[in-house]
């Protein structure tokens, strides 16, 4: 998702709030807890245990990662949605289970976007398209050129997950059918590929790096480069999906609690090794203030909205 910058007056604000900030500083009195509503080993738990030791030091508490899975991240999300807005616990939230989720599980989903307290983005991250390695589809052409005959399969986490919505993308552009079998996270969807449970997956960047050598990849479902592999874009199939994830807070949680937890977070990101750890992991450092980020997530609220609909990906 692109951000428009205004670097003047953002100075100029944080610059009004240095005092008030420095004088009512929250300073955290117990560890602090980061909930992952996703399994261990996905993005989302790899980018929160990357900077959980590091914002410990950073707040002078322990920091505690916690896998909440269920639901395609709805579960752990509504979870934190309903915690006590006090700054100790916190959520990886991402576009999938934020912003996506709720225009397609309106029944389910109980939580408001728009309610939760954004604090700090942590990175962008694309997808990957692989198969197994036993599949005999190892290039995009014989991909397609199999999809003529049968229906294929493929892996999510969920309705409206990340693995959902980019393989949802690239059938509705390659005019090809696909059956989704849904896991319980990226992880598993992962393995199920490995265990020809499934024919694909379009794989999150930071899982795609561990699974690269097992797989077939065919190409990333982004335009952004990655990993100097091509583009479905590049080979004649336009499928560009990047979401983000981030941190967010419950509703209510006071300003000095989310203005030091924001100044945490940013510090910690923008130390060159962090940031080279992100981009080794297979995804895109990403830092700014709390009011852009506030922006960028009901922005990317709405783009999703149109954007579902376009593809006619409709609520289950």
């Amino acid at each position: 998702m692109k951000v428009q910058r205004r670097t003047l007056i953002m100075a100029a604000l944080m610059a009004s709030l240095i005092g008030p900030v420095q004088a009512a500083e929250w300073v955290p009195e117990r560890p602090i807890r980061i909930v992952v509503p996703y399994p261990p080993g996905g993005a989302a738990d790899v980018a929160a245990r990357s900077v959980a030791d590091r914002l410990a030091q950073e707040l002078g508490q322990s920091v505690v990662v916690e896998n909440r899975a269920g639901a395609g991240g709805v579960v752990g999300t509504d979870y934190v949605f309903r915690a006590s807005p006090d700054g100790y616990t916190l959520l990886v939230g991402a576009s999938d289970a934020v912003t996506i989720a709720p225009h397609l599980q309106p029944e389910l989903i109980k939580y408001a976007a728009d309610e939760f307290v954004a604090v700090s983005p942590l990175n962008l991250v694309t997808t990957v398209l692989v198969t197994r390695s036993e599949s005999g589809i190892k290039t995009l052409k014989e991909l397609l050129e199999r999809a003529k005959n049968e229906e294929l399969s493929y892996a999510s986490w969920g309705n409206g997950s990340l693995g959902h919505v980019s393989a949802e993308a690239f059938r509705a552009a390659a005019k090809i059918n696909l059956l989704n079998v849904p896991f319980q996270g990226a992880a598993p969807a992962a393995q199920s590929v490995l265990a020809n449970q499934v024919d694909l997956i379009f794989m999150p960047g930071p899982l795609w790096l561990s699974f690269r050598d097992r797989v077939n990849t065919l190409g990333v479902a982004s335009d952004t480069p990655f990993q100097n592999l091509p583009s479905l874009t590049s080979q004649g199939v336009p499928v560009d999906v990047v979401i983000w994830q981030g941190i967010l807070a419950p509703p209510k949680t006071p300003t000095p609690v989310v203005e030091r937890l924001n100044a945490a977070f940013t510090k910690v990101l923008s130390q060159p090794d962090m940031q080279q750890r992100f981009v080794s992991m297979g995804s895109i450092p990403l830092t700014m203030s709390q009011p852009e980020f506030t922006k960028m997530v009901s922005n990317d609220f709405a783009q999703w909205k149109k954007t579902l609909e376009e593809l006619n990906i409709r609520p289950q």
